[in-house]
Formats: C-alpha cells, structure tokens, sequence
C-alpha cells in the first residue's frame, strides 16, 4: 500500500488502534490464563495492588497510562512500562503488517483474508512470549488450540506457505492444509525428538514439552517451513544466550519466545531467510 493514499493512512492508523485494543487484551491474557482460578474476560480490569476497578477512561491502550503518569488513580501504585509497552508493540505491528501485506486497501479479498491470519498468529505468538517469559509455561490453551486451528489457517492463508507444500494438490488451500497436519506431525516429532536426545545425554530434561506442543502448532500453520522457524529460532537463542550469560552471569531465558521470534520471520520472509542461507555455500 502507498501511503500517498489518504485511504492507506485512515486503514493503518485503524490497523494501530485495533493492535494497541488488542495488545491490552494480550496483557491481560498474560496475566490472568497461567492463574487457573482467573477468568480472562471477567471480572473486569482491576489494579493489582488496591484491587480497584479500572474506569474505561483509565483503561485506553497506551494513552491512559501516560495521562496517569504510569500510576493506579487509587492507590498510585506504579504500572508497570510494559503494558504500555506491549500495546504499542502490537499496535505497530498490526500497523505494519497491513501495510505489508495488503496491496490494494479498497480490494477485499484475499489479502485481508491473509492479515487476519498473520494478525491472529501475531497475537498468540505474543501471549505466548508474556506468559513464557513470566512463568516458563506455555499454556495449552493456545498450544493445543493452535495444532487443531493450525491447519484450518493454513487453508485460509496458504500463502504462509509461500507455495512450496509439504504435499502437492490441485488445491493450494487444501494442499496448506493438508500440509499442515503433516507439518504439525513433523516439527513437534522433531523437536521432541531433540528433547529426547538431550535428556539422554545430559540426563535431565533437555525441552519442555510446551515447546514441542508450540512448534506443533507452528507447523500446522507453516508446514514444512516450520523447521526453518526451529533454526532460526535456535540461532536466535543461541546468540542472544551467549550475550546474556556473559552480561547476567547466566540468567535462563525460556525457548518459546525464540520460537515465536523464528515462526514470525519465516512466515513472512521465509524464501528469503533459505536462500539467503543456501547462498553461502554457492560458489
């Protein structure tokens, strides 16, 4: 989309506001699903620390916490910058994502079908990396959801493909899809299987099986590509490890955001990312 066009800047700034509503939400999944005895959608948003309930004037993504100067209007407990934080990041990669898949703002067709999927996998992709990095677990409730929906997305956006399926049809939607499930197989038995090695090697437990459960769901979504999401992912944390253990002294970060990080980047630049790796072994 040019965004010489009026039109392009009102479905952006729309697609901002929908990511930043969404985000909130996302702080709230992360808060409340790892605490069973808490329902996601009820009671209404409350502070943390008095208990109050939040004003729909106090609870407007990014821009409520600014005029509150990142403090409950009760108790003036601060708020953390990461819920903030959390809205704006969605919010501009909503924002992105529009611009970057939609090619023709007045058309709708497949292209929106195609940035309502990326902007759900966007959003679970998210949850998974808050409530990973708080509680080292991936819920099921998302992991278990994505394997089943993985492929149902796949046939809806088999361009996350990037047409090169696992198993060929006539069809490329239930090609995706078909991939899909054989995907879904192939990258939790991978990973699990990496997991089994590990334990027998270390003697311990090497992988969660949240993470299998994860790159499971990946796979139903990616097909095949999903085992490039698990590269990627790899090299991410092993980078990001290194620098981490020499800054921290050895602080443990979780592998499901990496993963996250790896299914993102191969579902939209995921030829990219094989080529670009394949060059370097071409004379």
């Amino acid at each position: 989309m040019s965004l010489g066009d009026p039109r392009v800047v009102v479905i952006i700034g729309a697609l901002g506001a929908l990511g930043a509503c969404i985000g909130s939400f996302l702080n709230v999944v992360a808060y409340r699903l790892p605490r069973e005895c808490m329902n996601v959608a009820r009671p209404r948003s409350r502070c943390t620390q008095c208990g109050r309930s939040i004003a729909w004037y106090d609870n407007l993504p990014v821009l409520s916490w600014i005029l509150l100067r990142g403090k409950c209007r009760g108790c003036r407990a601060s708020i953390s910058m990461r819920y903030p934080g959390v809205e704006l990041g969605t919010a501009l990669l909503f924002a992105w994502l529009g611009a970057h898949v939609v090619k023709e703002p007045t058309a709708f067709g497949s292209d929106w079908l195609v940035l309502a999927v990326m902007l759900t996998i966007t959003s679970a992709l998210i949850a998974l990396t808050l409530v990973d990095l708080d509680y080292r677990i991936l819920p099921d409730e998302i992991t278990k959801s994505g394997i089943v929906l993985g492929p149902v997305l796949a046939f809806c956006a088999p361009e996350l493909q990037h047409d090169a399926h696992l198993i060929s049809l006539d069809s490329p939607r239930w090609a995706a899809a078909v991939s899909g499930v054989a995907g879904a197989a192939m990258a939790g038995g991978v990973l699990w299987s990496i997991g089994w090695l590990g334990s027998k090697a270390f003697k311990k437990d090497a992988m969660g099986f949240g993470d299998v459960k994860m790159i499971a769901a990946m796979g139903g979504c990616l097909g095949h590509w999903a085992l490039l999401s698990l590269a990627v992912a790899a090299l991410c944390g092993a980078v990001i490890g290194i620098v981490i253990r020499v800054v921290t002294a050895g602080r443990y970060i979780p592998f499901g955001p990496f993963l996250a990080v790896g299914m993102w980047t191969v579902m939209l630049w995921g030829p990219e990312i094989w080529n670009g790796y394949m060059d370097l072994f071409r004379p």
